[in-house]
């Protein structure tokens, strides 16, 4: 009598022990990613804008406070001359990027009263502040820059 072919079965001890070190690449992967150190943490880039903001003027830093949505002519085309004249100013003056049509900017544009867009809001190092409502030359917007770090 001729013999049943029986199919073999699979070794599931090889499957498990691919899945187990599938699992322990990614804890290890996990493990191994650096954290944030304090200097990062702190960074007035980090945060929503209102904490940004606050970082900045507590630290005595010029700031630039800058309100504007990103679907108003106006808008777009002071988007483009911050873009265009900021790179000059990077290193002494603190830019707060602030897009009024998110939700969690909303108690900071009660708190200024914004009333307008595109809003900049100049700030020195004392924390006096200067503020300019609708779109700006790029020279205008150079010298105002100048002048917070004098």
């Amino acid at each position: 009598m001729p013999k049943k072919y029986r199919p073999k079965k699979k070794n599931n001890k090889n499957n498990i022990l691919i899945l187990i070190g599938v699992i322990v690449i990614i804890f290890l992967v996990l493990l191994i990613k650096p954290e944030k150190n304090q200097s990062q943490t702190a960074s007035p880039n980090d945060g929503l804008p209102a904490d940004q903001l606050k970082q900045a003027l507590s630290d005595n830093q010029p700031t630039l406070a800058f309100y504007h949505s990103n679907n108003c002519y106006q808008c777009i085309e002071m988007i483009k001359i911050v873009e265009q004249v900021f790179p000059e100013f990077s290193e002494s003056i603190i830019l707060v990027d602030i897009n009024v049509y998110d939700e969690r900017n909303t108690p900071l544009l009660r708190q200024v009263g914004l009333q307008y867009i595109p809003t900049l809001i100049f700030y020195d190092k004392a924390g006096r502040e200067e503020t300019s409502v609708g779109v700006m030359e790029a020279e205008q917007l150079r010298q105002k820059l100048a002048a917070l770090v004098e």
